[in-house]
This record gives C-alpha cells, structure tokens and sequence, in this order.
C-alpha cells in the first residue's frame, strides 16, 4: 500500500514537472529568429509582401506569416459569408469563399457565428447582430481608420449609429492586441486564454495607416514544422514591430488560413482546411 501511494505521488511529481517545462518554453526566447522567405507581388493597385518567419527554439519551432498590403483604396478591404450569407450554420473553406470574390489574399475571419449570441456584426456596411458583449470588438470605417471598441464603450442597440458614424465592418473575437503604437495589456480572463504560456495557431490584422495593413498568420500543432504555436505576446511584439497603430486578434486554431490567389500560403494544423464563416480579404 504504501509503495503504492509512493508510487502516485511520483507521477504526480512528473505530470506537475512536465507542466511547468511546458510552460518554461512558452516564455523562453528562441534562440534564432529569421525571414526564411520573402515574396513581393505588385497589382498595381494592391502591392503585397509575404515575409515567412521562423522562431528556432532548443528542440521546437515557430512558423509564421507577415504579409504587409498596400491598397489604392481602403474599400479594397472586403468581407464574405460562407454560403453568401449571415448564418449560425453556414461553413465553408476560406480558399472557396475566396475564389467567389476574385480574392488576392484572404484570411479567415472571426468566426461569428461559434457563439451566435453576442456582440456587434457589421460587414459591407449592413447591420446582421447588436447584442451585449464582453469580447473586444474592432471597427473598420469606409476611410479605412480601425478603431477598437472595448466592452465598456459599447451598449447593446446602437448598431445603427455606428452605421451612420461610416463603419463598415466589425469583428468580435479579440483581444485588442496594439492600441496607438502600443503592447496593450491583456484581460486575464476572456474568451480565449491570454497567459504567456498558451501556443496556438492565430490569425490577426493590424493597421499602420489606411492603405497599409498588416496580416500575421501563425502555424501550429504541425510536428516539425511549427510545433506548439504562436502567444498572444508574440503577436503583439511583431506588429509593433511592423509599426502598426492598432491590432486585434481573430479566430485561430484550425482555422488560422492564409489564403493568395487561390492557393494557400501557410500549412495550418492538419492536412485540410477548416470550414469557417468569414473571411476577409483584398482585392484589386
């Protein structure tokens, strides 16, 4: 009995050693960071640059995406429905809903109707949901200018007035990543984990000014490849270093998709691509 007993309170030791190792890694530096590849693509009216990152760890690594697009117009930033519709059922793969718009570069979107009980859905221009929230939101007006919207800024039922104010879009994932130029604090309880320790796939979208955006891409839970994923801090780190004003964090894991001219760009998490409810996306 009492070899037994000595026998759990080992394994308990272990399983408590192995997380806090886990959880060492998450917050070690990598011991390298550098671009492995860098594409430039010129539409004339749409320039875009795809840097792909690689953060070497002792025994793990990091993969990741920064595409920096330049429009003519901030209307070149668009959103699409899966099924061309506002819908709590309708999924769809990103590169399929792209291929329907004439997409240059695509990526998922917040995945709106996961929990279709919450928050302000605004996409090209049309009010589809005004309830309560707790979730940051973000703002996109018809001149291009993101703009946050915290839980304490916004009251149910006055979707309309932000139409009237020129927002086009809104999203509701979060969190707010960068506000003026700067690392924002994360809430330590919110929709997603926010602690230095988690690593997962992630997309998100920042803005430098209104003809520049920047798009980040993260690949994870792929052996070899990316194997544990990208933090929140991370994130926030890269688009302060792309000089964004602003940036908010979207939908991840399996569906954290990239998306140019109809062929992916990152591998995401398993060999095929996740149905989801919204991209967003650039065109000419």
């Amino acid at each position: 009995m009492k070899r037994h007993i000595k026998a759990i309170a080992l394994l308990c030791t272990l399983a408590v050693l192995c997380t806090a190792a886990a959880g060492a890694l998450a917050k070690t530096e990598p011991n390298e960071k550098f671009i492995e590849e860098t594409n430039t693509y010129d539409y004339g009216t749409l320039k875009i640059t795809i840097d792909q990152w690689c953060h070497a760890f002792n025994k793990t690594k990091l993969r990741f995406y920064v595409a920096n697009i330049y429009v003519d117009d901030p209307a070149q930033l668009k959103t699409a429905f899966a099924g061309e519709k506002y819908s709590k059922d309708a999924v769809e793969a990103p590169i399929d809903i792209a291929a329907r718009h004439d997409a240059v570069l695509a990526i998922n979107g917040d995945y709106y109707n996961y929990k279709d009980k919450s928050g302000l859905v605004i996409r090209g221009g049309e009010l589809y949901r005004d309830l309560a929230t707790t979730r940051h939101q973000l703002l996109v007006y018809a001149d291009g200018t993101f703009e946050a919207l915290l839980p304490t800024d916004y009251k149910q039922g006055t979707g309309a007035q932000y139409i009237e104010a020129g927002v086009v879009q809104s999203f509701m994932f979060g969190p707010l990543l960068v506000d003026n130029y700067e690392i924002t604090e994360l809430p330590k309880k919110y929709y997603i984990s926010t602690k230095d320790t988690i690593r997962e796939p992630r997309t998100a979208i920042g803005q430098v000014d209104a003809n520049h955006y920047v798009v980040i891409v993260a690949d994870g839970r792929r052996d070899g490849w990316s194997d544990l994923g990208m933090t929140l801090q991370e994130l926030q780190e890269v688009f302060v270093e792309q000089g964004c004003r602003i940036a908010y964090n979207l939908d991840g894991g399996g569906s954290a998709t990239m998306v140019l001219e109809g062929e992916r760009v990152n591998r995401g998490s398993t060999s095929r691509e996740r149905s989801v409810s919204d991209i967003i996306y650039f065109t000419k």
